[in-house]
């Protein structure tokens, strides 16, 4: 089962991890994290465990945690405004032919792009070349100012569980 946690607050690279530490406790009961370690390309994994998988992102404020029981990717957005070409180097042909010209629209494309990529510890280089919408379960999220993604093998969960800044510092 793939589940979802967010945390919004000051610092969401700094957040990341001890949401990860709490998600791991409510999703599997997990009092301490399994040590980790990283892949070739650097993707952070559990090391010796096949059956329980994570992904991180945080953007601005925010920062997302996916676990999963099979490979997962998440990623996470803060919504603002980029140079005009970024949007034809990033987007396939078909994928420019429908893109809206908003930059929530560009940002939900892209965070698809990049939780595939991460769950496949694949590298997102060129951006193009990574079609939408992605040949996994896969599900968008947005809400005031940011887009995310998940990945995943299963259903993806139709809502982020959000936890609040204080919650994670207390039981982390």
């Amino acid at each position: 089962m793939t589940a979802v946690f967010g945390v919004w607050g000051e610092g969401g690279r700094q957040l990341a991890w001890p949401l990860l530490q709490l998600a791991a406790r409510r999703q599997w009961g997990y009092q301490v994290l399994p040590c980790v370690e990283r892949s070739p390309r650097g993707k952070p994994l559990f090391t010796g465990h096949t059956d329980r998988w994570f992904s991180l992102s945080h953007s601005g404020g925010y920062a997302l945690c996916a676990l999963s029981d099979w490979p997962v990717g998440v990623d996470i957005e803060v919504v603002r405004p980029h140079r005009a070409g970024l949007p034809a180097y990033v987007l396939g042909e078909e994928e420019l032919a429908a893109f809206d010209g908003s930059w929530e629209d560009f940002f939900r494309i892209w965070t698809l792009k990049e939780s595939w990529c991460k769950q496949w510890d694949l590298p997102l280089v060129p951006p193009r070349a990574v079609a939408t919408p992605p040949p996994c379960p896969h599900r968008s999220y947005a809400g005031d100012g940011w887009q995310g993604a998940v990945c995943c093998q299963d259903d993806p969960p139709r809502e982020v569980i959000w936890l609040t800044p204080e919650e994670i510092l207390k039981e982390s």
